[in-house]
């Protein structure tokens, strides 16, 4: 029997926002929409593990100086039957596992003593994920390019956690393969999924970058066991890619979610390609894919199947796949961000500049119920964010900014509301009432924010200072702080504003052709696309 309830906040429709802006401008001719910052109640902020690692800047720093709190690390951080579950890695080099009773208990840390991390690579992060079956809690830690580490708890383990003694017995032991399901021998960014069936999905990237497939795995509940016959639904080397003369038979998604909203799975990627080899610079393109058997058979967003998991793969070629044509000169980003609804919505923030000039910004993206995708450009940008949404259909983006005025990389937070006419969303950075560094990138607790909307953000302090090194072995730097951080953001519902406002003349495109609105301060509006892009040629 399934234990928790199936979150329905994003069952939502527009029809009552549509009503009500429909209502007010009718009301208020020639007005023009205005919002209300959010205020943001700070409810939390708790350490998880007073010294967590970080690696000395130095020939073996791979990305990063942290293992913890990396974009595509999507489930660090879950909640589950009133408590809150957690992973990191050590000062001491050990794999762990938190859990805390919500919303403000100690948090109790499992330190692993029979896997010691080696690497200073940030690529090897460790997720968790919990079945909603069986109460198993499972975890997949330190690859990139290397073969699987995995280990799952007993049974139960979440279901009743006030009777369960938390210690290192109540997990098994390493695993490098799921049960009797053998993964690729070179696993990197696995990603757990809980599935509203009560199921677990993992998903993660075999081979290597540029050069790498997707993968999809299904642990079963009533068996306890990992479905056989799954695996492998996007392909690395279908279809030749060209572009400025260079030429690239082989690619790998960079996927910036996998994402159940309601019974439909959704997931959406760039595409890296591999000229001499792999690199950011050939990155392009944003595709979307959905499934709604769990992984089995895959449609492209106008619902044509494009792919059976196991059989018929996905690829560079597959028609409709491209949602937004976005080529390799625009500096594009991978591993951002997504958020979908139940009937069908799908909306996507990457970073990336309009061709080689201008300024890299983030660039929201969405899907309407029809399949219609359409685009506007943020005023600002920062590291690679991560997206959430009510049921109104505004949104709040979680991100990093760079260092401002000598204070280094701080936690920032943006709200969107939709104006009156519903082409578009309303964007503004929201005030924060403390000041939290990030060493690497924060990564949010989705499952929280379905159930109460309280925005979980899971992040790692910088450290006192930086350690540099010359020695080609890994050297650790200075511990700092894994942090999670609660808030509240009041107003997120029900929050348009209709104001008097002189009609401004239409702003001049930077870049294409666009329609610009003006808007009362302090909110901005954002200049939209004029001409929406299609739903994929099939």
């Amino acid at each position: 029997m399934i234990q928790a309830k199936i979150s329905q906040r994003r069952l939502a429709s527009w029809s009552t926002i549509g009503l009500l802006g429909l209502l007010a401008c009718l009301l208020h001719g020639g007005a023009s929409l205005s919002v209300r910052a959010s205020e943001v109640e700070l409810l939390d902020s708790s350490i998880v593990c007073e010294n967590a690692l970080t690696f000395a800047r130095g020939p073996a720093a791979r990305f990063g100086h942290t293992v913890n709190g990396r974009t595509h690390q999507q489930t660090p951080l879950v909640t589950y039957l009133g408590y809150q579950y957690v992973t990191l890695v050590d000062a001491s080099r050990r794999v762990c596992i938190g859990r805390r009773k919500l919303p403000t208990g100690q948090w109790q840390v499992i330190q692993f003593a029979d896997h010691r991390f080696q690497t200073n690579d940030s690529h090897n992060t460790s997720v968790i994920g919990i079945c909603d079956k069986d109460g198993t809690i499972h975890m997949a830690f330190d690859h990139h390019a290397s073969p699987l580490n995995y280990r799952v708890s007993k049974q139960g383990a979440a279901h009743d956690p006030d009777s369960v003694t938390w210690n290192a017995d109540l997990f098994g032991e390493v695993q490098h393969s799921l049960g009797s399901v053998q993964t690729d021998v070179r696993v990197t960014y696995p990603r757990f999924i809980s599935s509203p069936n009560g199921n677990l999905m993992l998903y993660y990237r075999a081979v290597t970058s540029g050069n790498g497939d997707g993968m999809i795995e299904e642990y079963n509940g009533d068996t306890h066991a990992w479905t056989p016959e799954l695996g492998k639904f996007i392909s690395r080397d279908i279809g030749t890619y060209t572009f400025a003369g260079n030429t690239s038979d082989y690619r790998c998604p960079y996927v910036n979610s996998v994402s159940y909203a309601g019974n439909r799975l959704h997931v959406s990627w760039v595409w890296r390609d591999r000229f001499e080899r792999t690199s950011v610079v050939n990155q392009h393109d944003l595709c979307y894919a959905y499934s709604d058997d769990h992984g089995r058979t895959w449609h492209n967003s106008a619902g044509k199947v494009i792919g059976k998991t196991g059989v018929e793969f996905i690829h560079l070629d597959t028609p409709g796949l491209v949602v937004a044509p976005i080529d390799s000169r625009s500096g594009l980003t991978n591993q951002n961000t997504h958020y979908a609804y139940c009937d069908g919505r799908v909306h996507v923030v990457m970073q990336h500049r309009d061709g080689e000039a201008g300024t890299k910004r983030y660039h929201h993206y969405w899907r309407s119920s029809e399949g219609v995708w359409d685009h506007q450009v943020l005023p600002f940008a920062g590291g690679r964010p991560k997206l959430v949404g009510t049921d109104e259909h505004s949104f709040v983006l979680v991100y990093r900014d760079d260092d401002v005025d000598g204070h280094g990389q701080r936690l920032c937070i943006a709200e969107a509301h939709p104006n009156a006419d519903q082409t578009g969303w309303i964007w503004k950075k929201v005030a924060l009432p403390q000041h939290d560094s990030v060493l690497g990138e924060p990564v949010l607790d989705l499952d929280r924010w379905e159930d109460t909307q309280v925005l979980s953000v899971y992040l790692q302090e910088e450290p006192a200072r930086m350690v540099s090194t010359r020695h080609p072995e890994p050297i650790d730097g200075k511990p700092s702080p894994l942090k999670v951080v609660d808030y509240r953001m009041s107003g997120m519902t029900g929050h348009v504003v209709v104001s008097h406002v002189a009609k401004q003349p239409e702003a001049e495109p930077e870049h294409h052709p666009v329609e610009t609105r003006e808007v009362s301060e302090p909110a901005v509006e954002i200049a939209r696309t004029t001409m929406p892009m299609k739903a994929g040629n099939e």
